[in-house]
């Protein structure tokens, strides 16, 4: 059971599958239920997986063994579970659309883990979530707010004439104000909404359980903050503005799907790229005008 004499070891499963891939969940006994239920001890808000899909428990030999719970499917090394059995160290588990293999690991195996999850799931450069964590999470919000019957919020921001910026002042400045940046927008968000580089000089917000009028005050005034920051690297100051285009969904219309909320949020960035730059453009009306934050320098 054990890999070492002197490494104290404990049971963990990984993900393996592309959603959540290298997520280490470690397990404490003695029961443990796996599911998309919010109670769930390993909470796994996946395709395909039940609410209560399947129970871990330890024995008093430390034994681990797995069970489906109200018939749901498991596969366990390529063969399907009809009733309970042990669990393995190096075995491989399937339940709904996620993989996971059940392994033994010390603390430095968890860390290992834990910073090639970061690699997987974090953007190089800013160190904001990446596009494909977004992707994930998206979908995992669009449902929790369904669920929930609470709204959702997605922002779409741009950095205005990025390019010139690049062209004036070299790639090297203009990664600085990639991830200065980064670091103005988290100061904006609270702890369980997420923020992510979608790629280039575009970013997104996921923002949940907020009125419209809030979400219309938080892109304002990340247009106003951005608009008053000097971005000051190597000699060089300036200024620069952003436009923001975003879609607010009330939780409760089933017809919206996740897909929707990103592309009526990014018909809006383009919307408030054509009114001008340095303004935000919401989801209701759909013929409101841009509300305009100053002058584009």
């Amino acid at each position: 059971m054990s890999k070492s004499a002197t490494k104290e070891v404990f049971p963990c499963l990984i993900i393996t599958s592309e959603e959540g891939l290298g997520t280490v969940f470690r397990l404490s006994g003695p029961k443990m239920t796996i599911g998309s239920d919010e109670d769930a001890a390993l909470f796994l808000p996946m395709r395909g997986v039940d609410r209560h899909h399947a129970e871990l428990q330890v024995d008093a030999s430390e034994t681990w063994h797995i069970e489906s719970q109200r018939d749901n499917l498991i596969i366990q090394n390529g063969k399907l579970l009809s009733e309970s059995a042990i669990v393995k160290d190096g075995d491989r588990l399937e339940l709904g659309s996620v993989s996971f293999k059940f392994r033994y690991f010390d603390e430095e195996d968890e860390r290992y883990h834990a910073a090639l999850r970061q690699l997987a799931i974090r953007d190089g450069l800013t160190e904001l979530y990446n596009v494909r964590f977004f992707a994930d999470a998206l979908v995992k919000e669009h449902e929790y707010s369904f669920r929930k019957q609470s709204s959702l919020a997605l922002l779409f921001m741009d950095i205005d004439h990025f390019k010139l910026v690049n062209d004036r002042f070299g790639h090297a400045y203009g990664d600085f104000v990639l991830k200065e940046l980064a670091m103005l927008l988290t100061t904006k968000i609270r702890g369980y909404d997420l923020l992510a580089r979608y790629g280039g000089e575009e970013f997104v917000f996921l923002v949940r359980e907020e009125t419209e009028n809030s979400v219309q005050e938080l892109a304002q005034r990340i247009c106003k903050d951005v608009q008053n920051h000097v971005f000051n690297h190597a000699g060089i100051r300036a200024k620069l503005t952003v436009s923001i285009g975003y879609f607010w969904w009330d939780g409760k219309d089933r017809s919206t799907s996740s897909e929707d909320l990103l592309r009526l949020a990014d018909d809006n960035l383009y919307k408030a790229k054509d009114a001008g730059r340095n303004c935000v453009v919401p989801s209701h009306p759909p013929s409101a005008e841009a509300e305009t934050i100053g002058q584009t320098p």
